[in-house]
């Protein structure tokens, strides 16, 4: 049986807006991630709703030359023939990874804004190491994913973690339009799936934790709280309640 619950912040652990600038908001296929991001943008102007570098964009171009150039000689020297080699999609999501740190760093010397990402670097570590090549979770990478959590835990200032039980996010999983992978499968592979996903999460959580003694991990579950009032608390976490 999966246990969710509520993680509300004390007073005395409330983030400061001086204190927080990026924030991701993570979670599982059903659990109501984008719905929460883009209700923060519209509930305050000191919010901004920002995305990756999208390799498929000319302006994007320059990004992705630059930091996959610094990354290649590193993927070279970790590939091998006993594991199947990265996409060309898993090399842009690597280089974003490195290379996205520093971007969001100083953007935020000249914005004052909250940046709130929706499946951010989280989303993407987690999607390489559990689905990426075999090489990516051998020793040999170790160095690459440390140096990866150490810019990441001086990075994100917060996360905020949306679950649900399992039975109500493969109902909102097949009502929604958007396909999915598990939409149209059995609900005991469903229920699989997101225990994997989940389970992957925990890990990538708890490593930028380790890396980050600042770094905060909020927690709701959405079966529990309504939308207004997920967005009312994590205003008030950021100080920028009404």
């Amino acid at each position: 049986m999966n246990r969710h619950h509520v993680n509300t912040l004390p007073k005395n652990q409330e983030i400061g807006r001086k204190d927080l600038r990026v924030l991701e908001v993570v979670g599982p296929a059903g659990a109501g991630k984008s719905t929460l991001c883009l209700s923060l943008q519209d509930a305050s102007e000191s919010i901004r709703l920002s995305d990756f570098p999208d390799v498929r964009k000319i302006a994007d171009a320059p990004f992705f030359v630059w930091y996959g150039l610094q990354l290649l000689p590193r993927v070279l020297y970790l590939a091998n023939r006993e594991s199947r080699q990265l996409t060309r999609r898993e090399f842009a999501w690597l280089s974003i990874l490195h290379g996205w740190p520093t971007v969001l760093q100083k953007g935020q010397k000249a914005n004052k804004q909250v940046t709130i990402l929706d499946q951010g670097p989280v989303y993407l570590m987690t999607e390489l190491r559990e689905f990426g090549p075999e090489y990516l979770r051998g020793r040999g990478a170790e160095k690459t994913w440390q140096s990866l959590y150490r810019k990441w835990g001086a990075t994100l200032h917060a996360i905020v973690w949306l679950d649900a039980p399992d039975t109500f996010l493969v109902q909102r999983i097949r009502a929604r339009e958007k396909e999915h992978l598990v939409k149209n499968g059995s609900v005991e592979s469903a229920f699989e799936f997101l225990h994997r996903y989940r389970v992957a999460y925990e890990r990538t959580l708890s490593t930028l934790a380790a890396n980050s003694a600042a770094l905060r991990v909020i927690r709701f579950d959405t079966n529990r709280e309504t939308p207004p009032q997920i967005v009312n608390q994590v205003l008030t976490a950021l100080d920028l309640s009404a």
